[in-house]
């Protein structure tokens, strides 16, 4: 009998400044592998069949010391048919997040000139996959590597851009890591180009996609220029840049000096958007992840929000943790669902998904389950048992995770959220319906493009996604000069991209 694999887990403190980047390397290899079924020796041997030699005891050993390892993340992913490039991807953002995260390893420059031909190639068929941008944007980013002239790699950036914004899941991941890829290439200029131009056409959809790639490289010029667009007629695209900002604090390479250039923008913001709560609580979140003395010298020049309330009063994974015991609730119920021994780091992962008020961990714990085999059960537990936590903090919490994890497949627990009188319910169910292309009924249309610009713009994204047939319609009956400007961009391009 095949001897069963100790799970993973992260083991520094929940509310410690660093987490073990290794340790979620190593559990989404090992659980995903465990999950499909696979000893150690059997996934040993299916490696072989896709050219990966690795020995059952130098994977036991990856997945226990969490190496950055391309041939397993890549091999994994070929072996258990999940989307070429996806369990890389989601590794290679963690990785770029926290600075003190593995290396990656040294890339082999390309083979040859008929390689990088046949990278050009795919990605100018009618339906490129994610993994063929990865390799397209591989080939342009190696030093030593052959690349395009900028004109002729400008329109492929720009579709690439688009293709994420419409993504979903493994194909979602691996388009933003292209994306990155080249942001940190000898194209890095071209690339901001393009995504900043697209930052300025709304109804791309694209906007926060956008302002988180080029956050992966940070430098003085991007963060004047996100601090000005706090201020700007969009709170969708001041949402955007906040992120974008916090993501450039985590990453870091930015000193004392360049951040405090901030403190006048957000002022400026904070002044223009008085009267806009939404806006003020953009930016008490944003406030409340600078560091201390930043904080402080913003608050001195500007009336904002109380920083967000931190749900949880203790930090300990412990039953007098009872937003912990929430996660935990959850996460065996998803190990249950697939008939898998409970996962410590699961249950983290959706601690510091919900209730972490660090965005950037919030943000890259979601991503993690987003690619884990836990995904669909984690949403289905969540989307069943949101209304089961300590407050009306989990709630909320439960709903945002469900609409930014979920990767497909059917999900009937979130209908009632179409009917409920809270605009935070329709605006997560609303993001749901459109990642799982489902009709939405036509109260739901209507209540949607009645509300605000940010729950208007989520309605005809879910219309779009779907390539619902009613786009027609609004692209001259629309109620706002915004949602017939969306409406004829999504028929212009498409819906949903799924590979």
């Amino acid at each position: 009998m095949p001897k069963v694999s100790e799970p993973v887990d992260d083991t520094t403190p929940l509310a410690a400044a660093r987490i073990d980047v290794p340790a979620r390397i190593g559990w989404l290899l090992r659980s995903h592998r465990t999950v499909g079924g696979l000893s150690l020796r059997q996934m040993s041997g299916a490696l072989l069949e896709h050219g990966v030699q690795l020995s059952s005891t130098t994977l036991g050993r990856i997945e226990s010391e969490g190496q950055r390892s391309s041939g397993a993340l890549d091999g994994y992913a070929a072996v258990l048919g999940l989307q070429d490039g996806s369990l890389r991807a989601t590794v290679d953002l963690l990785c770029r997040t926290f600075a003190y995260a593995p290396d990656a390893p040294v890339e082999a420059p390309p083979d040859s000139l008929a390689d990088f031909s046949a990278a050009c190639e795919a990605v100018e068929t009618d339906r490129p996959t994610g993994g063929e941008w990865l390799a397209f944007a591989r080939q342009h980013a190696h030093p030593e590597g052959f690349g395009l002239p900028t004109h002729l790699l400008e329109p492929l950036v720009r579709r690439l851009a688009i293709e994420d914004g419409r993504a979903l899941g493994d194909a979602e991941r691996t388009r933003y890591d292209a994306l990155t890829e080249l942001r940190w290439s000898a194209y890095a200029d071209l690339v901001h180009e393009v995504l900043e131009g697209l930052v300025h056409v709304p109804e791309t959809m694209t906007v926060q996609r956008a302002l988180g790639a080029l956050s992966e490289r940070p430098t003085p010029a991007l963060l004047r220029w996100c601090g000005e667009l706090l201020a700007d007629p969009s709170v969708a695209v001041a949402r955007g840049a906040s992120y974008a900002l916090q993501n450039m604090l985590v990453i870091g390479g930015l000193g004392p000096a360049a951040w405090f250039e901030l403190v006048p923008l957000v002022e400026r913001a904070a002044r223009l958007g008085q009267d806009d709560g939404t806006r003020l609580d953009v930016l008490a979140q944003l406030c409340a992840a600078l560091p201390a003395p930043l904080a402080t010298a913003v608050r001195r020049v500007c009336v904002l929000p109380p920083d967000p309330p931190i749900a949880p009063r203790t930090w300990a994974r412990s039953r007098h943790n009872e937003h912990y015991e929430f996660a935990r609730a959850v996460a065996r119920d998803a190990c249950r669902r697939v008939a898998h021994p409970d996962e410590p780091l699961l249950e983290r992962l959706l601690f510091e998904a919900m209730f972490d008020p660090r965005g950037v961990r919030m943000g890259t714990s979601t991503h993690l389950i987003g690619t884990s085999a836990f995904a669909h059960p984690v949403v289905e537990s969540l989307a069943e048992r949101y209304a089961d936590g300590p407050d009306a903090t989990s709630r909320a919490a439960a709903m945002r995770v469900v609409s930014a994890a979920y990767t497909g497949g059917p999900l009937p627990a979130i209908a009632p959220w179409l009917t409920t009188p809270s605009t935070t319910e329709l605006h997560n169910a609303l993001t749901v319906y459109g990642r799982s292309g489902t009709a939405l009924p036509a109260t739901a249309v209507a209540r949607g493009l009645a509300g605000d610009d940010v729950l208007a713009r989520r309605t005809v994204f879910a219309l779009g996604m779907a390539e619902d047939p009613r786009l027609e319609d609004l692209v001259t009956t629309g109620p706002t000069a915004d949602v017939r400007a969306s409406a004829r961009w999504w028929l212009d391009h498409g819906g949903r991209v799924l590979h």
